[in-house]
């Protein structure tokens, strides 16, 4: 089983919304994906409950990461998607030491990008893989988001290739409880999380040097 976390110490930066559509991208590929809710604003709860309760992607109501992925294990899930909330290390860091990648979404500003270090400080302290997605990215901002891969780099983060815009089509999909790639007739929101998850499937792969 494969466990990726979404994590961030601020809030409204796209933890849930990505989660989401992870998860669905996932069972697409026929995999049995299981959802955390480490939250205490129970977004994503909120969000399963509108999609019908389905059985996959599927809520796993826990209350600790760490018997949760025992249990998941047992049963036999290839996939866990975990999101955290924002602010309570003491809750993340569990999340981040069950990982086998840390997704870390931020908003393309110097701001939102410098209040996740101290996520990437919890993932090295766990040996985990970790990289940044850009999400919320407006549209016509090609220079804005140059600057901010540049800045991630230049200080020493991964960050992903593919991002996330500004669409309608995820704030839309929320509320009906679907991913934005389900409600989006133009394809494009299809194509930016076909992207970002063949990236996780890409980095989850990777090798690390002996």
């Amino acid at each position: 089983m494969r466990v990726v976390t979404l994590a961030n110490v601020k809030g409204g930066v796209g933890k849930s919304t990505i989660c989401s559509a992870l998860a669905v991208r996932a069972a697409e590929g026929g995999q049995k994906v299981a959802m955390l809710d480490l939250d205490g604003q129970e977004t994503l709860s909120s969000w399963w409950v509108r999609r019908g309760r389905g059985k996959n992607p599927k809520l796993i109501e826990v209350d600790a990461a760490t018997e949760a992925i025992e249990l998941l294990l047992a049963e036999g899930w290839h996939w866990a998607l975990i999101d955290t909330g924002p602010a309570k290390l003491d809750s993340i860091e569990p999340a981040v030491a069950v990982a086998d990648l840390v997704l870390i979404p931020t908003r393309p500003s110097a701001f939102d990008i410098e209040q996740a270090a101290i996520i990437v400080e919890m993932c090295e302290n766990h040996g985990k893989k970790h990289a940044f997605v850009l999400n919320a990215v407006p549209s016509g901002s090609a220079k804005l988001l140059k600057s901010s891969v540049a800045f991630l780099r230049q200080n020493g983060f991964t960050v992903l290739d593919p991002h996330v815009a500004v669409r309608t089509a995820y704030a839309a999909a929320v509320t009906v409880g679907k991913s934005g790639p389900e409600v989006d007739k133009s394809e494009v929101a299809r194509r930016e999380i076909d992207a970002l998850w063949e990236a996780v499937l890409e980095i989850l792969t990777e090798t690390v040097p002996a």
